[in-house]
């Protein structure tokens, strides 16, 4: 009974979701074990018979488990950033399990839409913060995943100990594909009035050439019917690059054929009228390919695309491209992308109308396994290429980016928000006149593949482990964060670096006023109040400054709540 009231109650302070079955009967099976060897006694038979009703429970239950479905979990931790402490929300288990990793996030309406890897369309909200509903909408995207499975022979789905990607990929001699992945790229919605136009860039298999595209697919309909998901007109095909790429004969990538990581996808809107598409060049780089497509005009790949969006009618926007996985476009209307290089390399870039980024001509990366790219270019940055704004090496696997608009992160405003794969991390790019001032990692702990900024200005982060997580400031709940928030400007809490514009508060609660030896800035009217700094001096003093003590040099205000105040005190009476 006390472990498990330890256990329930730490559950409940960390307000961490179990499953409350699966609790209880452990606890019963706990209550019905203790006494049972009391009751069944010392003959051999009564023991062979307990024991062998135990078995089967075990059994039984071990067979319950595999069979129960996923259960939906909610966990809450925090991460500390610069500027603030942020407020983690983990959603696990919440959507349908996907065939393959990818997917994306859009806003749609007061709701969000979730397209799965697969192709699958999920709506969803909050009815609170640990209540998410979600609604799978009939409206499959038309990937055709399954069509290129069986050219693969391998089932449509993650599979851990295939060929890992950059490596050879062969068996028994013979190049082979990877169905895992064969996936969707992005998700865009767009609102027409009481309409919506979804768009989702995809990987499509064409069965008589095995060969493959990347398609732009388009569902547009009135948006209170499709979020019912009432029967609506269907997919249309808006895009789709050329040439086909093969995974047979000498015009194939060879070693693996195909990469569809490499498929880049994003899209963002240029107008209402214009869509912009990242292709990525799907590996065909003139390395292990035959064709450089990216620097090729006539091929698709490796590309940005201005796409019309009434007629499907295409103009290339920039060239020189390996695998553009972030797009978005500012609100000044500058276009920044983030592009995977090889082994390093990755790209933080601008893009203008025209430009040559310089893909497989210009990289800072290397080939994998080696100490150079081959086909680099001594004189590449002599050669009009486009440099990028900013690189990593070694490389972070980005994913996309979103820049920070509204006002819930008010410290953040104008910063990009760069999202990564390998490195499991959220970096917070400060960018001015076209600089990256400085980077701000926050550690995730997992490969986000997309993220967006929600309705309310929080951030939602949808991962390769399928999940979802909220970021939002985190309230001022407790007396640290209310210091950090309220206090910290001035006063440190520690000794680390001595005092700031005001004196340390290292045992503050008990001290004598204006006694830091230190701290030589104290004002005439501090030293002549005296005494000692009790909880009940100090609630008064943080509750008005200027009243309790006036000419204080203190440049706050107060204006700080019963319930901050007793917080802030608790917190005061750690240090």
């Amino acid at each position: 009974m006390a472990i498990f009231g330890v256990v329930f109650l730490g559950f409940v302070l960390t307000r961490t979701d179990y499953s409350r079955a699966i609790t209880l009967g452990i606890f019963t099976s706990a209550l019905v074990l203790v006494p049972a060897p009391y009751f069944v006694g010392t003959a051999a038979l009564h023991q062979a018979l307990a024991l062998g009703g135990l078995l089967a429970a075990a059994a039984a239950g071990s067979f319950a488990l595999r069979v129960t479905p996923d259960v939906a979990v909610h966990t809450n931790t925090s991460i500390k950033t610069e500027f603030y402490n942020l407020d983690v929300h983990t959603y696990s288990n919440a959507f349908p399990k996907s065939a393959v990793r990818g997917g994306a996030l859009a806003r749609i309406g007061d709701r969000y839409l979730l397209v799965s890897g697969d192709g699958h369309l999920h709506v969803f909200s909050w009815e609170a913060v640990d209540h998410m509903t979600v609604h799978t909408l009939p409206y499959l995207v038309p990937i055709n995943g399954e069509a290129f499975s069986a050219a693969a022979g391998r089932p449509w789905a993650d599979r851990s100990d295939w060929v890992p990607q950059e490596t050879q990929s062969r068996e028994a001699g013979h190049e082979i594909l990877n169905p895992e992945w064969f996936r969707t790229y992005d998700l865009l919605v767009q609102e027409v009035g009481a309409s919506t136009r979804i768009f989702v860039s995809h990987a499509y298999w064409r069965v008589g050439q095995e060969c493959w595209t990347e398609r732009i697919s388009v569902l547009e309909a009135n948006r209170a019917a499709l979020l019912r998901g009432e029967s609506v007109s269907g997919w249309r095909t808006l895009y789709e690059t050329s040439p086909c790429l093969p995974t047979r004969g000498e015009h194939r990538r060879r070693g693996i054929p195909f990469v569809g990581y490499f498929g880049g996808g994003r899209m963002a809107l240029l107008n209402p009228e214009t869509l912009l598409l990242t292709v990525g060049d799907f590996g065909f780089d003139g390395a292990a390919s035959v064709h450089a497509y990216a620097q090729d005009p006539a091929a698709s790949y490796g590309k940005t695309l201005a796409i019309n969006i009434t007629d499907g009618n295409t103009q290339i926007f920039t060239i020189g491209h390996r695998n553009a996985e972030g797009l978005y476009i500012d609100r000044s209307g500058t276009i920044w992308s983030t592009e995977h290089g090889p082994q390093g390399g990755d790209e933080l870039n601008q893009l203008v109308r025209g430009a040559n980024y310089g893909w497989p001509f210009a990289t800072y990366g290397t080939d994998y396994g080696s100490f150079s790219w081959p086909l680099n270019k001594p004189d590449a940055e002599q050669k009009g290429y486009e440099a990028p704004v900013f690189a990593w090496v070694p490389s972070i696997a980005v994913s996309n980016l979103v820049g920070v608009e509204r006002g819930l992160f008010a410290q953040w405003r104008g910063d990009l928000l760069i999202a990564t794969l390998k490195a499991a991390t959220l970096f917070r790019a400060r960018v001015r006149d076209g600089q990256v001032k400085y980077l701000e990692p926050i550690a995730i702990g997992s490969r986000i593949r997309d993220l967006i900024e929600g309705n309310d200005g929080s951030l939602l982060l949808w991962t390769d482990e399928q999940k979802l997580i909220s970021l939002r400031p985190k309230e001022g709940a407790t007396g640290e964060t209310l210091f950090a928030e309220k206090c910290s400007g001035c006063h440190q809490p520690n000794l680390m670096s001595g005092n700031r514009i005001g004196p340390d508060l290292v045992g503050i609660v008990g001290r004598q006023v204006a006694s830091v030896t230190s701290y030589p800035d104290y004002s005439s009217s501090l030293h002549r109040i005296g005494g000692t700094w009790t909880e009940e001096r100090l609630n008064e003093f943080l509750k008005a400054p200027s009243v309790f003590c006036p000419g204080t040099r203190m440049d706050f205000p107060g204006d700080v709540s019963a319930t901050e105040r007793r917080a802030i005190l608790s917190y005061l009476r750690t240090l």
